[in-house]
């Protein structure tokens, strides 16, 4: 039966990896196959994500529970979808059983965080048509919304999506350049209860830090993709960072009362900024397309007449244009200003 087994598999992860290898050569996007009705599984939360931007209607079910700030936003059904689970590393994987039981059409998957081979084998296991879409950066999205969009039926959609993300793009493009002539201005990006843990240059989960033309105030290398590597506090005292960005309530807190951080001159001179995570983490956790209106926001902190220079409006109202389209949600300008103004003890750690 084990020989069985084996000799079943073994073509499996074969064709896995050989469309993980395609994907990986490929200089665009390619083609999804065409799934124009039916409940579609997104493998991971930012395939999930970019799904619930496109099509909330189509998702089959969420890899982990909504967070409570969710419920401010995200419909209904959206919230009340069953959790099938995904890859997207510390060992997480799917429930297969539950996954065949909501009968998806399509499956995405992707190797932002982890690699796609597991999800990728597991969805050839079960026989499911997948969509491989590549979500390495921000400037992946534009490119990801035509193609699901378009595998969906809904191109226009995609388009709309895709047309926004390369404005957004663009636009941090102009800012980068534009603050390319000041003196450089580093962040420390704090993760984890006690603000120890952090991220490597080049980390997809602190991307909106050089995104708008800062740099990473951590110098270090990490071969994995979920980060989140120990630090201790001499390193970052010997970094001095302008700024340090967090989006965990108990760092957040431990920056603001602990001693030591007093050290910091970034903690002294008041440079220490709580992300806003409404209906979900802007700048990681997962690092979804929410980063496109996280570096706009970040850049309006950090750099706010070059941000005004560039973008043309100012956050509140960026925010409420943000959630019209990609949540098909209306803000009023009162509910903008609280999402921009979080509470860090309404956000525990939370992974």
């Amino acid at each position: 039966m084990r020989r069985f087994l084996a000799w079943l598999r073994a073509p499996l992860l074969g064709a896995a990896l050989l469309l993980h290898g395609a994907f990986a050569l490929a200089q665009t996007p390619p083609a999804c196959p065409s799934a124009p009705s039916g409940p579609v599984y997104g493998s991971s939360p930012v395939n999930n994500y970019l799904l619930l931007a496109l099509a909330p209607e189509r998702m089959a079910g969420l890899n982990f529970p909504w967070s409570k700030q969710a419920a401010q936003i995200l419909p209904k059904s959206v919230l009340d979808l069953p959790v099938l689970g995904g890859w997207f590393g510390q060992g997480k994987t799917a429930s297969l059983e539950q996954v065949l039981r909501v009968h998806p059409t399509l499956a995405l998957v992707s190797g932002a965080t982890v690699g796609s081979q597991a999800s990728t084998a597991a969805m050839c296991k079960l026989g499911l048509p997948i969509c491989p879409v590549r979500l390495d950066s921000m400037a992946d999205y534009p490119a990801a919304f035509r193609q699901v969009g378009q595998a969906l039926g809904i191109a226009a959609r995609g388009e709309a999506l895709a047309a926004d993300a390369q404005t957004t793009l663009d636009d941090l493009a102009a800012l980068r350049q534009r603050v390319s002539r000041q003196p450089p201005v580093s962040i420390y990006y704090a993760e984890g209860e006690d603000g120890l843990a952090s991220e490597c240059s080049g980390s997809i989960h602190a991307e909106v830090i050089t995104a708008i033309g800062a740099h990473n105030a951590l110098r270090c290398t990490d071969g994995s993709r979920f980060g989140m590597v120990r630090v201790i506090f001499e390193q970052i005292l010997a970094a001095d960072p302008d700024w340090i960005l967090t989006q965990d309530g108990p760092a957040m807190r431990a920056i603001q009362t602990e001693p030591r951080w007093r050290l910091l001159r970034a903690v002294r001179e008041g440079h220490v900024l709580f992300a806003p995570q409404v209906p979900f983490r802007w700048i990681d956790r997962p690092p979804s397309f929410m980063r496109l209106l996280a570096a706009p926001w970040l850049a309006s902190r950090i750099f706010p007449a070059d941000y005004r220079a560039v973008f043309k409006t100012l956050i509140d109202a960026r925010t409420e244009a943000f959630f019209a389209l990609y949540f098909k949600r209306t803000l009023s300008a009162a509910q903008a200003r609280a999402v921009l103004a979080p509470d860090p003890g309404d956000y525990p750690t939370k992974y």
